[in-house]
């Protein structure tokens, strides 16, 4: 015979009980999940200077073979183009970032015929070039037959590194070729500020839905997202997707979008000033800033709230400013 459960005595939680323990467990996971993800991000945060420190590394060890920085660009002229063609700062840099199997697949001669087709060379995704923090929806993107891979991260381009004004030359990447006469690559001996001194590499933050509506109605040539081809074959504009610059704060974002832009702008034209501030803008996901590494190979994660002389003091090479340790 089973035996019957004594007088007063429950067997299992009343539905009080069980909505009080319900309770408390989804305090304890409010309290937890916060810094479950502050933890989360934090190993994100270490795994990208890491990246952006072996970086530096392969442009040293460019530099160490051939006695300059890899360029910017490589911008060449074709008779038969009305657009300048070329190759950027990190197809020069494949084979001191263990590929040199996709480095000896590029075709020189036609830097177009290395983006044709969804497995063409220009739309391979490198770890290397990515940071996980970063919100890239797509990658690779379709340019029309063109494929085209984006990247998490871009070279120090100096003072400007996007139109509609000229371009500068103080930093470490820029164009050079035939089409960039007076332009050559930059020497260790060259950056006179110091390697301590000077950024190298810097992160590129992808999300701005303000800046977006501008291509929606063709002010812009991409949505932020898509900027960063890591392997652009060429136009005005190859430079602005593997450099950055210091022409604008740490992650800037546009302040207003298409609906409620300010009286004076009417056209493309008058958006183009703040177009390049967002393009030129080093910035990411990480919260309060972002990391970059420098000219003598170190990393270092920089506020967005630093001063704009001394950001721009460290995108110089040569500007002869003083930039104190603890002003970043």
């Amino acid at each position: 015979m089973s035996r019957r459960p004594r007088h007063g005595v429950h067997e299992g939680f009343t539905l009080i009980e069980l909505l009080v323990v319900i309770a408390i467990i989804a305090v304890l996971v409010a309290l937890l999940l916060p810094a479950v993800q502050a933890a989360r991000e934090a190993a994100r945060r270490a795994e990208c200077l890491n990246k952006l420190k072996q970086l530096a590394l392969a442009a040293h060890n460019y530099e160490s073979s051939m006695g300059v920085f890899p360029p910017g660009q490589i911008k060449l002229t074709f008779p038969t183009m009305p657009r300048f063609r070329g190759f950027t700062l990190f197809v020069n840099m494949l084979p001191y970032l263990d590929q040199q199997p996709l480095y000896n697949r590029w075709n020189f001669a036609d830097p177009l015929s290395n983006a044709e087709g969804r497995t063409a060379n220009t739309s391979t995704i490198l770890n290397i070039f990515l940071c996980q923090s970063d919100v890239i929806p797509t990658n690779p993107v379709s340019n029309s037959t063109r494929w085209y891979a984006i990247a998490s991260y871009g070279g120090n381009g100096g003072s400007r590194s996007h139109p509609p004004n000229a371009l500068s030359s103080d930093g470490i990447f820029h164009a050079v070729g035939p089409a960039a006469p007076g332009f050559s690559q930059v020497r260790v001996a060259e950056v006179t500020d110091g390697l301590s001194n000077t950024l190298l590499f810097g992160e590129r933050n992808h999300v701005d839905p303000n800046y977006d509506t501008f291509f929606s109605i063709g002010w812009v040539i991409e949505p932020m997202w898509q900027w960063g081809w890591w392997a652009a074959s060429g136009g005005n504009f190859a430079l602005s997707d593997v450099t950055m610059s210091t022409h604008g704060p740490i992650n800037f974002r546009l302040g207003f979008n298409n609906a409620n832009r300010p009286s004076n702008i009417n056209s493309a034209a008058d958006f183009a000033p703040f177009d390049a501030l967002r393009v030129c803008a080093f910035g990411s996901q990480h919260p309060g800033g972002a990391n970059f590494a420098l000219a003598d190979g170190s990393g270092r994660f920089l506020k967005d709230s630093i001063a704009s002389s001394v950001l721009r003091a460290l995108g110089t090479r040569s500007g002869a400013e003083v930039v104190s340790g603890d002003a970043w």
